[in-house]
């Protein structure tokens, strides 16, 4: 977030224009600071999600991979009906049914 101390020295020029009657000026300061602490917060949220994934992703995205890489080669490979339905129906698929992708 922008600087504590920044922060604080608007916040006490809005609290010296209240004092001095100018309520126009103070608010204008206010806003100013509850407008600069949004900013941040949402500049951060992004940065946040700009982050790579967590590598248990990783882990299950390579088990997808393989998962459908042995379904296609033994399609390819003319495996029976049965073999395939046992492929597809494996520990990979029970997970994807769980996440609900």
């Amino acid at each position: 977030m922008a600087g504590a101390e920044a922060l604080r020295a608007l916040l006490d020029e809005a609290y010296a224009a209240l004092r001095g009657g100018e309520a126009v000026d103070a608010e204008r300061h206010a806003r100013a600071v509850s407008a600069l602490i949004r900013a941040e917060r949402e500049l951060a949220e992004f940065h946040a999600a700009q982050e790579p994934e967590p590598e248990d992703h990783a882990d299950a995205r390579a088990e997808l991979f393989d998962w459908i890489s042995g379904l296609v080669a033994a399609h390819r490979a003319g495996a029976p009906e049965e073999e395939l339905e046992r492929l597809a129906s494996g520990p990979a698929a029970a997970r994807v049914e769980l996440r609900g992708e």
